[in-house]
């Protein structure tokens, strides 16, 4: 991939969102064969010439200066988690990319282990399960059975047939799912096992394609989901992501129920099963 073309392709899908009408300008010209922001009426806006933003655009500038990359998120109402991708494109860091480990640390595990009524695994990088306890496997599947290859949140929601029958709004999940690899590519950008999990995506499921497509970016922490388990019924648990500061790369997800609800006496039926 190369990073200033891909800087340039983010930036037309982010232009092609807005209208001129959206950010209070005067449109440019009369006939507008595409939707979205023209390049003459972003320049102006971002205080920079347009044939400078056009050849941003076409991957032909590098390291940009912050100033401008900041005047252009703010014109294409970029969130956070979008112009930290930018700006990863634009200079990404030195650091080495972190090694994703078939296991984590005993004392990790043994955290995992403590909470019996309460769904947890530990993701690297690549939203692959490195740990997880028993109540995880009880909600979602055995992960332990899964090969490493699999045992991965894009494979399980694009091409487990089990996992995406669970979602309510599966679409929510495949969205999230997508848009946060996007910004892990930057963070990222030698991680080798990161591109092959994408090239594998995109080979096998055409709709990974179609969301790879939309360039969407999130850094996702946190969310509600609605889960139709083949047991225990319908849950709504609340999605919390907590990154391991010591650990790069990997996260502590947990699932939890609203106190005293129909959900949460669905957990316990569940942990009491194991």
């Amino acid at each position: 991939m190369d990073r200033y073309e891909e800087m340039g392709r983010f930036l037309r899908s982010r232009r092609a969102r807005l209208s001129p009408e959206e950010l209070g300008v005067r449109p440019f010209g009369q006939r507008r064969r595409v939707p979205g922001l023209r390049r003459e009426e972003l320049g102006p806006l971002a205080g920079i010439g347009v044939d400078y933003y056009t050849r941003l655009e076409q991957g032909r500038v590098q390291n940009v200066s912050v100033d401008v990359l900041e005047a252009i998120a703010d014109v294409l109402r970029l969130n956070p988690a979008e112009r930290e991708y930018v700006r990863n494109l634009n200079r990404p860091s030195k650091l080495a990319p972190p090694v994703a480990p078939d296991s984590v640390r005993p004392a990790l595990q043994h955290l995992l282990d403590s909470t019996p009524e309460t769904p947890a695994y530990i993701i690297g990088p690549l939203t692959n399960v490195l740990a997880w306890n028993r109540i995880a496997c009880t909600l979602f599947l055995d992960f332990g059975a899964l090969s490493k290859a699999d045992r991965n949140w894009a494979y399980l929601l694009f091409l487990h047939d089990g996992i995406q029958a669970m979602f309510d709004d599966l679409l929510k999940a495949q969205r999230e799912n997508v848009a946060f690899l996007r910004l892990q590519t930057s963070r990222y950008p030698n991680a080798d096992e990161l591109s092959s999990l994408v090239d594998r995506m995109l080979a096998d499921s055409p709709f990974f394609r179609e969301l790879w497509e939309q360039y969407e970016v999130i850094d996702k922490s946190h969310n509600d989901y609605l889960l139709h388990h083949p047991v225990v019924g319908d849950v709504i648990l609340n999605f919390q992501a907590g990154r391991l500061p010591n650990e790069p790369g990997q996260a502590l997800i947990t699932f939890t129920p609203e106190p005293d609800t129909p959900s949460a006496k669905a957990l316990h039926v569940l942990a009491q099963a194991n």
